[in-house]
Order: C-alpha cells, then sequence, then structure tokens
C-alpha cells in the first residue's frame, strides 16, 4: 500500500498494448511533469493512483 507524500502530478502521453492477450498488460509513458527523476533507477517502483509501476525505462 502507497503511504508516501504525492511530490507531482504527471500526465500519461501514451498506452502500449503488451500483446494481442486482455490480460497481457500495458507500458505506459508517462510525463512527470516537474519532478526530478536524478534518483530514480530502472527497476524502481513509482506509485500511480495508489499502484506500483516498475520503470523499465528512463529518458531524463
Amino acid at each position: 500500500m502507497f503511504t508516501g507524500i504525492v511530490a507531482a502530478v504527471g500526465c500519461i502521453n501514451s498506452i502500449e498494448s503488451m500483446g494481442d492477450a486482455g490480460d497481457a498488460g500495458v507500458r505506459l509513458q508517462i510525463n512527470a511533469g516537474g519532478l526530478a527523476l536524478d534518483d530514480v533507477g530502472i527497476g524502481d517502483s513509482i506509485a500511480i493512483n495508489g499502484a506500483c509501476m516498475t520503470v523499465t525505462h528512463k529518458t531524463r
């Protein structure tokens, strides 16, 4: 359960299906707004509406 403080509000840039099956999942591309991501690494978790998502790629 997420119990942290909201540090920024971001925006979903794109949603990509991970397969043909309905339960295959999706990949989200998020614009983190003004949040500095210097200390975020691949494999880290970021909460989105209380659900933890795993960082798989980072552009900044």
